[in-house]
C-alpha cells in the first residue's frame, strides 16, 4: 500500500511538472520573478556592457493595447514601452500623437531615463513589452523589472484617467526588490513625456515649429535647438533650479507634466537639430535601500493653448499659452470680432474682408485728418526747400526753422503716420491670432487661398515658395503711397519706391490672412483717395 502511494505521488508530481512546462503561468497581473540562473546571466551582461537597465522580466509578454475614453480624450495605450500609442483630443477631433514627425518616435512614452544617453537615444525600457493590469478604480498599471548592477528593481507606471478634467494623473514607482542598495547614475533619474506633439503639420514651416518648455524658478522658458548664430553645439540643454512644470509646445497644443507633491531639481532637453523635442525633469534619488521604494506623481495636461483650460489645472500654466500680455486684450477682441462675424458669414476669409472694411470705416476720420495735414504740408514744400537750400550747411538751424514753419502753419509733419500707428495694434493682434489660434487653423477663403494661417503658396521652385498675395500687397502699397504721399524731396521719393519692396520681403512668408488684411487696407485706401480726388476737383 505504501509503495502504491509513493508511486501515485511521484506520478502526480511528474504530471504537475509537465503541466507547468507546457502551460506556464500567463497571468499578466502577477509579477514574473526571474530565475536565479537568469539573474546570474544578466549580472554578467550588466557588468560586461556597463548598462544598468537590462530588462529581465517581461520578455515573454505579447504587445497588447488598452483603450480608454473620457469626456476629453480617446486614448490607446500599449504595453510596448508602457506608452500612449494614440491620443485624440475630442473637443477638436485632433490626433496629437504623430509617429511620423521630425525623426522621432512620436509616441507619448512618458519615459524613465537613468542617464543622458538613454534620454537622447531611448533605453530598453521603451523598447520592451511590460506586464500590465487594469485596477477596479480605472487605473492602468504597467510594470517591469530591470537590473541595476545586478540587483533587481521593479518599475511601475500607473495611469489614471478621469472624466471632466483637462488632465490625467500619472504615477511612477521604483522599488528595490533585491537585497542590495541601489545607486543611480549621478543620483538622478529623468522623466519626460515624449519627443513630439501633434497635430500633424508641415514641421519644416517656421510657424509649425515645436518647442521645449518649462517653468523654472517661477519663470517661463523655452529650450532652443542648435543652429543659431549664438547657439552652442551641445546636444543637451541643462538648467538647474526648482521645476514647476515642463513639456512640449506645438503650434496649437501643449503637453505639460506638473510635479504633484514634489519639486524637480532641474531640466534637461534635446538640442539636436533633426530630432524631436524631448524635455525631462531631473529628480534626485540618492540611495535606494533594499526593500524600499520611491514614488513620484504628476498631473499631465494635454490640450489647447487656452488660458481658461490651463488655469483650471494650475495658475502658473497660463504662461504656457505664450501670448504677449501687451497685445492680448486687442488679440481677443479681434478674434471675437472675426468669430462673431463668421457666425453669420460662415467663412473666415469673407469675415476678414468685412472686419477690414469695418476697421477702415472706424479709422476714416483720422485718415481724413491725416490727409488734410499732408495737403498743408504739400503747400509748404516750396518754403521748406528754400530753408533747406539756405541752411544746408547748418542742419541744426535748418531743423529749428522748419519746426517753426510747421508750428506757424499748424502742420504736423508726422500727421500722415497716425492712422497707420493706430492700426498697428490691430495688425499685431491679428498676427497673434493667426499664428496660434486653433479657431483660425485651416480656415480657407477663395481660389488658391486654402489656409489663412499659412502662406498662400501655389508652387515651390527649387525650394522657393511662390506666393501671390504678397505681390498683390506690394503693388497696392506702391499705388496707395504714390497717391497719398507728399514728395518733399528726393529722399521722400526714394522711400515711396523702397518701402513696398521692403514690405514684400517682410510679408513673403507671413500667414496669408495677415497679407490679405494689409492688401485690403491698401485697396480701401486707394478707393478712398480716388473719391476724395474726384470731389476735390469738383470743389476746385
Amino acid at each position: 500500500m505504501e509503495k502504491r502511494t509513493i508511486i501515485a505521488i511521484a506520478l502526480i508530481a511528474v504530471i504537475w511538472v509537465v503541466w507547468l512546462l507546457i502551460f506556464p503561468n500567463q497571468n499578466p497581473s502577477q509579477q514574473q520573478t526571474p530565475s536565479k540562473k537568469t539573474i546570474e546571466q544578466n549580472k554578467v551582461e550588466s557588468k560586461e556592457t556597463g548598462k544598468a537597465d537590462v530588462v529581465i522580466s517581461s520578455q515573454n509578454q505579447e504587445e497588447k493595447t488598452i483603450h480608454v475614453s473620457t469626456d476629453k480624450y480617446d486614448v490607446e495605450l500599449t504595453n510596448y514601452g508602457a506608452q500612449v500609442k494614440q491620443l485624440t483630443y475630442k473637443a477638436r477631433n485632433v490626433k496629437l500623437v504623430v509617429p511620423q514627425g521630425k525623426n522621432s518616435t512620436g509616441y507619448l512614452d512618458f519615459a524613465i531615463s537613468l542617464n543622458n544617453e538613454d534620454f537622447l537615444q531611448g533605453s530598453s525600457l521603451s523598447k520592451t513589452n511590460w506586464s500590465f493590469q487594469k485596477d477596479a478604480n480605472g487605473k492602468i498599471r504597467f510594470f517591469t523589472t530591470i537590473l541595476i548592477n545586478g540587483n533587481p528593481v521593479k518599475i511601475e507606471k500607473i495611469f489614471h484617467f478621469s472624466d471632466n478634467k483637462y488632465f490625467f494623473n500619472l504615477e511612477y514607482k521604483i522599488s528595490n526588490t533585491g537585497s542590495e542598495n541601489v545607486t543611480f547614475q549621478n543620483d538622478t533619474i529623468i522623466i519626460s513625456p515624449g519627443d513630439m506633439l501633434g497635430p500633424a503639420l508641415d514641421f519644416s514651416n517656421v510657424y509649425n515649429q515645436l518647442s521645449s518648455i518649462f517653468y523654472l524658478n517661477e519663470d517661463f522658458n523655452k529650450g532652443s535647438k542648435q543652429g543659431g548664430f549664438f547657439s552652442s553645439n551641445d546636444d543637451l540643454g541643462r538648467e538647474t533650479g526648482n521645476v514647476g512644470w515642463f513639456g512640449i509646445m506645438s503650434r496649437y497644443f501643449l503637453i505639460i507634466m506638473i510635479p504633484d507633491g514634489f519639486t524637480g531639481n532641474g531640466i534637461i532637453y534635446d538640442r539636436r537639430e533633426n530630432t524631436g523635442y524631448r524635455t525631462g525633469v531631473l529628480i534626485n534619488t540618492n540611495v535606494l535601500r533594499a526593500g524600499t521604494a520611491i514614488t513620484r506623481s504628476f498631473r499631465v495636461y494635454v490640450g489647447e493653448k487656452n488660458k481658461d483650460f490651463l488655469a483650471a489645472v494650475e495658475r502658473s500654466l497660463i504662461d504656457a499659452a505664450d501670448i504677449s500680455k501687451w497685445i492680448e486684450p486687442i488679440r481677443y477682441f479681434v478674434l471675437w470680432c472675426l468669430l462673431s462675424i463668421n457666425r453669420y458669414i460662415g467663412n473666415i476669409g469673407w469675415s476678414l474682408v468685412i472686419f477690414s472694411l469695418l476697421t477702415k470705416i472706424v479709422f476714416t476720420p483720422l485718415t481724413m485728418k491725416s490727409m488734410d495735414s499732408m495737403k498743408r504740408l504739400q503747400k509748404l514744400t516750396p518754403k521748406l526747400n528754400e530753408l533747406k537750400a539756405k541752411y544746408k550747411d547748418k542742419p541744426e538751424v535748418m531743423q529749428r526753422e522748419m519746426m517753426k514753419l510747421y508750428k506757424e502753419n499748424k502742420v504736423n509733419p508726422l500727421g500722415g503716420c497716425f492712422p497707420l500707428l493706430l492700426q498697428m495694434p490691430f495688425f499685431f493682434a491679428l498676427y497673434s491670432a493667426l499664428i496660434d489660434s486653433i479657431d483660425l487653423w485651416n480656415a480657407s477663403y477663395i481660389f488658391w487661398i486654402r489656409d489663412l494661417s499659412m502662406p498662400d503658396t501655389i508652387a515651390t521652385i527649387a525650394g522657393f515658395n511662390i506666393n501671390i498675395l504678397p505681390i498683390i500687397m506690394t503693388a497696392t502699397s506702391f499705388i496707395q503711397q504714390k497717391m497719398s504721399s507728399v514728395e518733399t524731396g528726393p529722399q521722400q521719393k526714394m522711400m515711396i519706391m523702397i518701402m513696398p519692396v521692403v514690405l514684400l520681403f517682410i510679408f513673403w512668408n507671413m500667414p496669408s490672412g495677415l497679407v490679405l488684411y494689409w492688401s485690403l487696407q491698401n485697396i480701401f485706401q486707394i478707393v478712398h483717395q480716388l473719391i476724395i480726388n474726384k470731389f476735390g476737383k469738383k470743389e476746385a
